[in-house]
């Protein structure tokens, strides 16, 4: 009788040992977790970057010149550069100083260039 040990060993295919894919797969959640996490502060960081131009865009469309002059006095800390001394004189005149007939006028000029200063600031 033949042994089939020797002659079915072309036959027979060998056993595969069960390979556990449980092992990694911590690294594949860790890595999409980081790849979240990254995703996620990046765009926290791009909102939160643009903020004063909203904030800016926002004051344009208040009813009282004042009291957004108010709030653009606020802004001033994001400049990277500090402004003209005329526009803080225009703007210190609109904040304290008695209603103007051409205060809206005055806060749009204002806004304008403290836009250019923000978005001046972006650039670098």
């Amino acid at each position: 009788m033949p042994d089939p040990h020797k002659d079915l060993a072309d036959i027979i295919e060998p056993q595969i040992a069960n390979v556990s894919t449980a092992d990694h797969d911590w690294v594949l959640i860790g890595g999409s977790v980081a790849l979240g996490l990254a995703v996620a502060g990046g765009l926290y960081w791009h909102w939160r970057r643009r903020a004063p131009l909203r904030a800016l865009r926002r004051l344009r469309n208040l009813p009282d010149p004042q009291r957004a002059a108010d709030e653009l006095a606020a802004l001033i800390p994001h400049f990277k550069a500090d402004p003209e001394p005329a526009w803080l004189h225009d703007l210190n005149r609109l904040r304290f100083g008695p209603a103007q007939e051409k205060a809206r006028a005055v806060l749009d000029d204002l806004c304008r260039q403290a836009e250019a200063l923000l978005r001046q600031q972006d650039r670098r």
